[in-house]
């Protein structure tokens, strides 16, 4: 009898139907929950909801694509700001997220003694819940009274307005978003390491490899799949992490911080007493989405992450 995963999908979609009948119900209930308000918010984007004058919470009206046609001409410079804001955030997380938990997961997976401790230890910071942990890091970045700031002062360095500045105020995000992440990076890198054959490095060291040999030509190939796969999750994850943004800086100074995600948030429910842009912030909602998708498909097309999926 042929393996089934060398039958076609038809084939096998005409031999286990039943099996996709019992699924239905569940494949109805997520079309419900994910497609309908992605189409919503797509909808809501074609039309005047709650942008002033244009129209009210309770009569709007579809107007096509003019929200589009001003996020692309007089509104090009936010859009512009948003786009680079959001490739910048979510492409430098990734890029220190992954040098830093490969370098941890490299030393922890080493003959060290209290292994065990320092992998224990590691993983504090994301046991800890996010927002606590953002809201903290929020306030020692404070300029009068934050931890930062008090140590510097304490070793005869002047104190630096973090969050007031684009530069610093970058770093303070970047250092916080690595504080959250870098555990779940180290830990999946150590996991993945442990499950290359010990055979290939004894075998590399009878032959006279360095350990700086050893690993550019044993451990980075037997990583490429994870790298890829966590740089791509995690790229997507950081384009839309609202919390660090929004509790740390807000966007600001004036939009040099602000992405796609904190941008519509703002144009909803950031105005207080200021009517609603609904409409606005599903029109950067659908451009995040479009991004997102668009990465994904290159990524996925440019790599084998997908290679047995469909088989």
């Amino acid at each position: 009898m042929a393996d089934l995963r060398d039958q076609t999908i038809g084939f096998r979609l005409r031999r286990e139907w039943p099996a996709y009948v019992y699924l239905l119900p569940t494949i109805l209930v997520l079309l419900f929950l994910n497609a309908y308000p992605v189409a919503y918010t797509i909808y809501i984007s074609l039309t005047d909801f709650g942008t002033g004058g244009k129209g009210s919470l309770l009569s709007y009206h579809y107007i096509g694509l003019t929200n589009y046609v001003y996020a692309l001409t007089t509104g090009w410079s936010t859009t512009l700001a948003l786009v680079e804001n959001s490739f910048f955030w979510a492409a430098g997380s990734v890029v220190l997220f992954l040098l830093i938990g490969l370098a941890l997961a490299t030393v922890l997976n080493q003959e060290i003694r209290g292994k065990t401790v320092y992998r224990t230890v590691i993983l504090l910071p994301w046991a800890m819940p996010a927002f606590i942990t953002i809201l903290v890091w929020s306030n020692m970045w404070g300029y009068e009274y934050g931890l930062i700031n008090g140590i510097l002062h304490s070793v005869g360095i002047a104190p630096v307005d973090w969050l007031q500045h684009t530069d610093t105020a970058w770093a303070a995000l970047f250092v916080t978003n690595v504080w959250l992440s870098f555990p779940f990076y180290t830990v999946v890198f150590v996991a993945t390491m442990q499950a290359i054959p010990k055979d290939l490095y004894e075998a590399a060291s009878i032959d006279g490899a360095s350990g700086f040999s050893q690993f550019f030509r044993i451990t980075l190939p037997f990583l490429r799949p994870t790298i890829i796969f966590v740089g791509l999750m995690g790229f997507l994850f950081t384009f839309n992490n609202f919390y660090p943004i929004y509790l740390i800086t807000s966007g600001g100074p004036g939009i040099s911080t602000q992405i796609f995600i904190t941008e519509s948030y703002n144009q909803a429910f950031g105005s207080l007493g200021a009517t609603p842009a609904f409409s606005t912030a599903a029109l950067y909602s659908v451009i995040d989405f479009v991004i997102i998708i668009a990465i994904t498909v290159v990524v996925i097309w440019r790599t084998d992450l997908t290679r047995n999926w469909l088989k």
